[in-house]
């Protein structure tokens, strides 16, 4: 027995063994040995090393090395790869990644540079006739496809789709040929993928064609009526022409056909045009376009130049107050972001004093002089100064001017005399000032009448969108104007251009990131979690971007008309919005115009087809690459030259807005040109007047607020709460970065303020609780609107976390007290904002926000020490969660970084225990 066992045993065992080393042979017959090789001839980096990072090393940066052993410029190293597909990049000196030069196939999450490892030479595509991203001005005769090899055999076998159609593609040799397919006009698509025999693709390709065998008129764009100061430089815009084919427009050309003085046209056959405004007076101008076929189209504009001149302001270096040799001179500051190259100073003529003069509206600048190229220094003529947060100070200007006159429009209906609308403008001010009424020259049409201040607007007007501009002026008040909307169709309404939404004010945005949010992460986790959002007194939602493409984050589109697969369907979107709305919350859309996806068919087309007419739609760098901002290698920035673009994004932001949408995030507004939004600001209020237009640049700029967005990112106040909460900055820095906006700022303009969002690291995690609370406390008690980022209201650490919305937690009722006592208290929404006191040195902030009669006054205790403040008897203490004070009597020992909030109404109540936050 124990003989047959052990036998039986050996034979287990050899078995055992047996099948082991095949498995392991199997294993290394798949290992394909893959050679790296990267080309610095062409490249031209300053190399210290070069790693290969990818799938098959976990993305290590230091495991796999290049070498250069012999110094040609020529970077390799051999890697054993399993069979199958494999993601990778170089990585430049430990920092930059880059994608492969000498692979031309990239893609996946991140785009990286993809290869099929595999013993098998599959077939690849040499040649695709039409060309990827042609223009088809007539039918083709024929398909055509060239292989470097056979596609027809065991190994491998082609599958081709237009427009998600099938197509045989199997042939006896490697050029494959078949009659062209009938397509209708517009824009199709196509996918070819190499499969081997177990159906994996081992190569993918993907293109479109455009047919346009039926040639349309262009349609010319000369641009709305402009008004400018006398010595201005002008720019005509006709970027909004477009041809309905999809095709670019090939010739533009302006011309002046009226005006006080002959002007002289600087890019007379571009889109865009300047001439120098030297004579005040009305100018009209005419663009032709024309298309490729030779159909043309015009139109006309005008430009109306004021007799006043802008103000500018004058900056004097001294030289002696250096102590070298000086052989430049810069200013910089807020009103040029800090850019060296921007407004150089010219020296006198012993070179003692060097000046420059700025154009600046009335506001608190402050700025620099850097000397040399290197030194920053303050003005030394200027005793004005404020820290800087780098242990330094800038100096401050304080620039005057002509008060800001606040005004709005009153409008209303007058049936007799064919009269449908009166409008006239209120001012809160001077009221002796001299109106004169001008309709734009674009406008359908249509017939008004101008008696004393106010304009009469027909009812038999044609339907559409009017634009009128009250020209205001007065003693020692330069001609300024007002935009008047009228948008008059089912019914006739009017709207001030330049105001924002009215619900902005009440606004308390939540921004979400859908991928992670929820246990479905999708559309409906978001709808599910609606009564949740409503508890914490949230009203508006900003979804991260949605778009069809194939990052996480979904700044990357490759498709603007469409959703993520997995947020839903664009129906499962709409009911969204639909019960958003039902449950009193706006829907913010996260809108992307700088760029698109590397992965976009129109990129690929433009990268793989230089005579595509794609090819001008973005930027290309003298080595072939596209264009892109920081390390964004991924995301192809589009070229605002050229007008198919802008007519194209505007598109999008109408479907969107079809979609139900209430307004718009623009990703990164500061790379898209201020004609654009100017355009992009009135195609959009046409369609739906109170949409809320929001943008997203860093650092916050006033120009973004000339008749373009309604609201903007406040940069400087986060800037200056982090410096004050980690000690750079005294805490007088807040108030007077408030008090600075809201002089530098007209008084439309509304500031989005933040404590984190998808790109900072969580507040909580870098200053803890007691720091946490009180920069909260600020942020829903000062002027503007507050922002929450998914997770902060349950003091989550993580920047992007997996996160299933929770009302359990002390941070959740923190957050919902500070939002109920803002939303019941009209003082914290539209209220004026005064500082009662700031001490630095006791670290102590105490100001007021008050609407009529009530009074909502906040005690910030920066300090880790307690301190005695009195608080009005009238005044009547709101308990918040975080609030640490005890009473002495009439007064109030404020403990350490702690806050308190008081309460002053009209009519008093006998008795008030205000729990208002609770």
């Amino acid at each position: 027995m124990d003989n047959i066992n052990r036998k039986t045993f050996r034979k287990v065992l050899l078995l055992f063994v047996g099948g082991f080393l095949l498995i392991i042979a199997s294993c290394k017959e798949k290992e394909i040995v893959y050679t790296f090789t990267f080309n610095n001839h062409r490249a031209g980096y300053q190399i210290k090393s070069l790693t290969l990072a990818g799938d098959f090393n976990n993305w290590s940066v230091t495991q796999t090395p290049l070498s250069d052993a012999d110094g040609n410029g020529i970077w390799q190293v051999r890697v054993p790869l399993t069979q199958g597909a494999h993601f990778y990049r170089f990585v430049l000196n430990g920092k930059k990644w880059l994608r492969d030069p000498a692979n031309p196939f990239y893609g996946g999450r991140y785009s990286n540079s993809y290869l099929f490892a595999d013993k098998i030479k599959y077939p690849r595509l040499l040649s695709l006739y039409p060309a990827d991203g042609s223009w088809l001005y007539k039918e083709p005769k024929y398909l055509q496809f060239c292989f470097d090899r056979k596609i027809s055999n065991a190994q491998a076998k082609g599958i081709f789709l237009i427009d998600d159609r099938p197509l045989s593609l199997i042939g006896p040799d490697s050029l494959f040929r078949r009659s062209f397919p009938d397509l209708f006009e517009g824009r199709h698509h196509w996918d070819l993928r190499i499969e081997n025999k177990k159906g994996t693709a081992v190569y993918a390709f993907k293109g479109l064609w455009v047919v346009n065998y039926h040639n349309q008129k262009p349609l010319a764009k000369a641009g709305y009526t402009r008004f400018v100061c006398y010595d201005d430089s002008v720019s005509l815009d006709g970027g909004c022409s477009f041809d309905p084919d999809f095709e670019p427009l090939r010739r533009f050309y302006w011309q002046e056909i009226n005006g006080p003085r002959k002007v002289i046209l600087q890019g007379s056959n571009t889109p865009f045009v300047k001439f120098k405004a030297e004579a005040p007076g009305r100018y009209v101008f005419r663009l032709t376009v024309r298309d490729s076929l030779g159909r043309q189209a015009s139109d006309t504009t005008e430009v109306v130049v004021f007799t006043s001149r802008r103000p500018k302001s004058r900056f004097v270096f001294n030289a002696a107050s250096f102590d070298h040799k000086i052989y430049s001179v810069a200013l910089v500051g807020e009103f040029n972001q800090w850019n060296k190259t921007a407004n150089p100073l010219q020296p006198n003529t012993d070179s003692t004093r060097w000046s420059v003069e700025l154009p600046l509206d009335k506001g608190r600048y402050e700025y620099k002089f850097v000397v040399n190229g290197n030194r920053w220094l303050t003005d030394t003529a200027n005793p004005k100064k404020i820290a800087d947060g780098w242990q330094g100070f800038n100096s401050v200007r304080d620039v005057s001017g002509q008060r800001e006159i606040k005004m709005h429009f009153t409008s209303e209906t007058m049936a007799e005399k064919n009269y449908s609308l009166v409008v006239r403008p209120q001012f809160e001010g001077p009221q002796n000032l001299k109106i004169n009424w001008r309709a734009d020259i674009q406008n359908p049409g249509g017939i008004f009448t101008v008696k004393g201040k106010r304009l009469f607007f027909e009812s038999r007007n044609p339907k559409g969108s009017y634009f009128f501009y009250c020209l205001f002026s007065g003693k020692n008040i330069r001609t300024k104007q007002r935009t008047v909307l009228i948008n008059h169709y089912k019914k006739t309404e009017a709207v001030d251009f330049d105001a924002s939404p009215a619900w902005a004010d009440r606004a308390i945005i939540y921004e979400v990131y859908l991928r992670r949010f929820g246990p479905t992460r999708n559309f409906n986790a978001l709808r599910k979690a609606l009564p949740q959002l409503k508890n914490l007194g949230v009203n508006t939602l900003w979804l991260m971007p949605i778009y069809e493409g194939p990052t996480q984050h979904g700044y990357a589109p490759t498709n603007l008309f469409a959703v993520n697969k997995d947020y839903g369907s664009l129906a499962a979107y709409r009911q969204l919005i639909q019960a958003a709305h039902a449950k009193g919350f706006k829907v913010i859309f996260d809108f992307v115009a700088n760029h698109l996806s590397d992965q976009h068919r129109f990129v690929i087309a433009a990268k793989e087809n230089p005579l595509s007419p794609l090819r001008r739609w973005f930027y290309w760098r003298a080595d072939g690459s596209w264009g892109y901002h920081n390390d964004w290698d991924a995301l192809v920035n589009l070229n605002y030259d050229l007008p198919m673009v802008r007519h194209y994004i505007l598109d999008a932001a109408g479907f969107w807005l079809s979609q139900g949408v209430d307004g718009f995030r623009c990703d990164a507004a500061w790379a898209v040109p201020h004609s654009f939004w100017k355009d992009f600001r009135r195609e959009i209020k046409k369609i739906n007047s109170q949409c809320l237009l929001i943008d997203e640049v860093l650092p916050r700029q006033v120009a973004f607020h000339q008749q373009e967005f309604d609201m903007s990112y406040d940069t400087d106040f986060y800037g200056n709460l982090l410096d004050v909460m980690q000690g750079r900055k005294p805490i007088s820095a807040l108030p007077c970065g408030l008090e600075k906006t809201a002089s530098n700022y007209p008084a439309t303009a509304k500031s989005l303020r933040y404590m984190e969002n998808q790109d900072l690291t969580r507040f909580l995690k870098i200053f803890g609780e007691k720091e946490t609370r009180l920069a909260a406390v600020i942020l829903f008690t000062i002027p503007g609107t507050p922002l929450i980022y998914y997770g902060q209201e349950n003091g989550v650490r993580q920047q992007r976390p997996y996160y299933n919305f929770t009302t359990r937690s002390k941070w959740f009722d923190f957050y919902r007290s500070l939002i109920k006592f803002r939303t019941k208290n009209t003082a914290l929404t539209k209220g004026n904002f005064k500082t009662v006191r700031v001490d630095d040195r006791r670290k102590l902030w105490i100001y007021d926000r008050q609407w009529a009669g009530s009074l909502v006054r906040v005690v910030i205790n920066l300090s880790y020490y307690s301190r005695v403040i009195k608080i009005p008897a009238q005044h009547t203490i709101i308990n918040i969660e975080g609030s640490q004070f005890k009473r002495l009597g009439q007064k109030i020992l404020l403990k350490g970084q702690s806050f308190l909030i008081s309460k002053k109404t009209a009519i008093e109540k006998k008795k008030e225990t205000v729990e208002e936050g609770s």
